[in-house]
């Protein structure tokens, strides 16, 4: 998973607290849904003890904010880019590469598109010298999965062009397909909600 990734991709965007980012995270790149908030802590300790991110004071109400070291920034702005990226990689992180990038930068999206489909159409898959009909029903999945992709990739792209093209006529805000009004590359605008709400005694 490039949940780790995906994270620090978000805290570009700043300080932000742990169930925020989660949040943000399943907004972002919904097939991340059934990810819960404890991953979400323990990813944020893990990039801790890395050295990515630290403590940045808390909120009005006393959650801990977290913020991007240095060496965070460098390795969530090599992410966004896709330095490392040389081969196909597996659905979920390619949609979490492409939707992260997104909601956060077009011209990054569109450097990261790019590379992508420079792999899909030039990084030929080595074929199984292997035979028989497991080996060919495998091989014929990566196909139609490529395919898939770029055709995938092809809507971003014009889902980008609409999305520039509003911006030019003025168009600032956006509904998301909940209908929720969001400001594109920022913080959702409405505040995740903090578990359910305490009884109280009479």
């Amino acid at each position: 998973m490039a949940v780790k990734e995906a994270l620090l991709g978000i805290l570009t965007l700043g300080p932000a607290y742990g169930s925020q980012l989660h949040s943000e995270l399943c907004s972002r790149a919904p097939h991340r849904a059934r990810t819960n908030v404890g991953q979400i802590y323990g990813t944020l300790e893990r990039l801790s003890v890395a050295g990515m991110v630290f403590r940045a004071g808390e909120t009005s109400d006393g959650l801990p904010l977290y913020a991007l070291t240095a060496e965070g920034v460098s390795a969530a702005e090599s992410w966004l880019r896709a330095d490392s990226v040389l081969t196909l990689t597996e659905w979920p992180e390619l949609l979490d590469h492409i939707l992260i990038a997104r909601s956060l930068s077009d011209d990054t999206l569109e450097s990261v598109v790019g590379v992508y489909e420079q792999i899909l159409t030039e990084d030929s898959p080595v074929r199984d010298r292997r035979s028989g009909p497991s080996v060919k029903i495998s091989a014929a999945a990566n196909d139609h999965f490529r395919n898939a992709a770029l055709a995938w990739l092809g809507d971003v792209r014009r889902d980008l062009s609409i999305r520039r093209s509003n911006t030019q006529t003025g168009t600032v805000f956006a509904r998301d397909d909940s209908g929720e009004i969001t400001v594109p590359h920022g913080y959702l605008i409405t505040r995740p909600k903090r578990g359910r709400p305490a009884l109280v005694k009479e």
